[in-house]
């Protein structure tokens, strides 16, 4: 033992300042901020952790360089909520960049899941939550889209989540995800302007409207920000940085308007031609790929988007000015006719023309197809109609919406005098037009009896909704 401590460099030789022990001494806790002056440890202490060494370390710090920001993350963890045929149709995507997918709906769909890649299938939202996704995707309809997002467990998330909606209306969305989410959470408003059927062959120059709402300073939210918005870059998404109301004011027109004419022509029932050579086949596309999505999408473009119900009445006046445009030439005709005048100075060239174009019209077209006429009849009128409402190109339109417009630069180049002849020359005309005012009606009447059917239970089935003023739909 005396010649453990004589041989131990922190022990002074010429005499032993505290007695020898046999058991070791009582533990003394150290203090947190200093050594104590004899301990053996400060023996091999470096330098820069001496108290006389502070100059030292004030210079290393000094010329230390700051760390760089962590590069953006290349994948993320993203939780679908609503997982059905666009939540699906825009995992699979995600999945093949290598993004982890986190899934939940009232439906089951677990086997779905398991054939895509990086894809997991919770039946319970809580499990979904507590596996802390980067981003939460709410996919669902317009319709029930403040219900899905009550029910969220928000609890369970990290408090700096992004949150991102799909729904084709934006104000809506922005609305309550600023009433309902903590200040913590960010929140991405977006609206990719394609689906499974217009996007199946890829994503390349379709647009994708975004408006980054709430955004964290920290470098980490805005690379996660940027990480989501890659996703569609790199598909080839257009990508276009727009307010929520301006793109309401525009989708008013380019999807709602679409919408319209898709189903008021799919209510006239027409029988499309195989030999159809005017070009009027792209309406029949339209009808498809607009009566392929849901009453209910249709309904919330009407229902979230305010700019709606003021299109729709444009819409029935400017048909009532297409049907007078088409009465008083018709009357001009017949007046010169009966009387070798018009009787209204302003017409009577115009009846003339209309007069000498019908007759030619009659001699080259007694062989054509009725139904094709009254095709092509239609489809002019609807040019007509939408020639009156002053149409224009915009940033954010579909395909349909650029269908709606190549039909009106098609009726640009044809005269008037080619719609009153095919409406002198068809048997029927009169009957599609009652046919088309008909269907119109039909799909209005549609709209307002949802709208008045949900005020008529919020009001009496479920009184006390309506509080400060607004109401709950």
């Amino acid at each position: 033992m005396l010649s453990t401590l004589a041989s131990h460099p922190c022990t002074n030789r010429p005499s032993l300042p505290f007695p020898l022990r046999l058991s070791p001494p009582p533990f003394v806790p150290l203090s947190r901020h200093r050594l104590p002056l004899h301990s053996c440890h400060s023996c091999h202490a470096s330098p820069s952790s001496l108290p006389n060494s502070s100059a030292s370390l004030s210079l290393s710090q000094s010329n230390s360089k700051p760390h760089p920001p962590p590069p953006p993350p290349t994948t993320l963890k993203i939780a679908i909520i609503g997982f059905g045929n666009f939540g699906q149709f825009l995992a699979k995507y995600f999945s093949q960049q290598g993004h982890t997918i986190l899934a939940h709906s009232r439906t089951d769909y677990s086997s779905i899941a398991n054939s895509l890649d990086n894809t997991i299938f919770f039946k319970d939202p809580h499990d979904l939550c507590e596996s802390h996704p980067d981003v939460v995707l709410l996919c669902t309809s317009i319709l029930s889209a403040e219900k899905v997002l009550r029910s969220i467990p928000i609890q369970r998330l990290r408090r700096s989540t992004l949150f991102v909606d799909v729904l084709s209306v934006k104000e809506f969305p922005r609305s309550i995800f600023l009433e309902r989410l903590p200040p913590d959470f960010d929140i991405i408003c977006t609206h990719p302007m394609f689906g499974p059927e217009s996007g199946k062959y890829g994503w390349n120059g379709l647009p994708f409207v975004y408006e980054k709402v709430r955004i964290g300073d920290s470098h980490e939210r805005v690379s996660r920000c940027e990480a989501f918005l890659n996703i569609f870059k790199k598909e080839g998404c257009r990508m276009i940085d727009m307010s929520c109301k301006e793109h309401d004011e525009i989708a008013a027109e380019s999807q709602f308007l679409t919408h319209t004419v898709g189903r008021v022509l799919a209510e006239m029932r027409l029988k499309p031609n195989p030999d159809d050579s005017m070009g009027y086949d792209t309406l029949f596309q339209l009808i498809e790929n607009t009566c392929s999505d849901s009453f209910e999408l249709y309904y919330g473009l009407f229902m979230y988007n305010k700019n709606s119900t003021d299109l729709l009445d444009r819409i029935y006046a400017a048909y009532e000015e297409v049907k007078k445009d088409l009465r008083r030439m018709v009357q001009g005709i017949l007046r010169r006719r009966l009387f070798g005048t018009t009787g209204v100075g302003e017409l009577e060239d115009p009846a003339a023309r209309c007069e000498a174009f019908l007759e030619s019209f009659n001699k080259e077209m007694v062989d054509l197809d009725e139904n094709a006429t009254g095709v092509h009849f239609v489809a002019l009128t609807i040019g007509m109609i939408l020639a009156k409402l002053g149409l224009k190109p915009t940033s954010i339109a579909t395909k349909g919406y650029e269908t709606l417009l190549k039909l009106v630069e098609d009726i640009s180049s044809e005269s008037f005098d080619l719609y009153i002849a095919l409406f002198m020359h068809i048997k029927n005309s009169n009957e599609l037009l009652d046919q088309l005012d008909i269907s119109l009606a039909k799909v209005r009447t549609e709209l307002y009896g949802r709208l008045h059917d949900i005020l008529r239970r919020q009001l009496f089935d479920q009184p006390g909704i309506i509080s400060n003023g607004r109401t709950r739909m």
